[in-house]
């Protein structure tokens, strides 16, 4: 069974990955840089080890190699499918 993420490390990562796909949509790299950094500490910080945290440092890494490929639409796929994962576990 699955470690269930607690409330307020699901509502900082969910805020972070919608903003995320705002920033993208608006053209902001900058901004999605900076939430994706925020977004890999909490991971590390707020998750133990294990599929999930794996997974979300995953789609950070690919979402950041998207962002510096000039991506924006692939970026904005690995923050949805972020969030779908995480809600899945929370």
């Amino acid at each position: 069974m699955a470690a269930e993420v607690p409330s307020d490390v699901e509502a900082v990562l969910t805020q972070l990955f919608e903003e995320g796909r705002a920033a993208v949509r608006a053209g902001e790299l900058d901004t999605v840089r900076r939430l994706l950094s925020s977004a890999q500490t909490v991971v590390r910080n707020k998750l133990p080890p294990g599929e999930l945290r794996a997974q979300l440092l995953h789609g950070c890494r690919r979402a950041s190699a998207a962002v510096d490929a000039v991506e924006p639409e692939v970026a904005a796929a690995y923050f949805t499918a972020m969030e779908r994962r995480l809600c899945e576990d929370g």
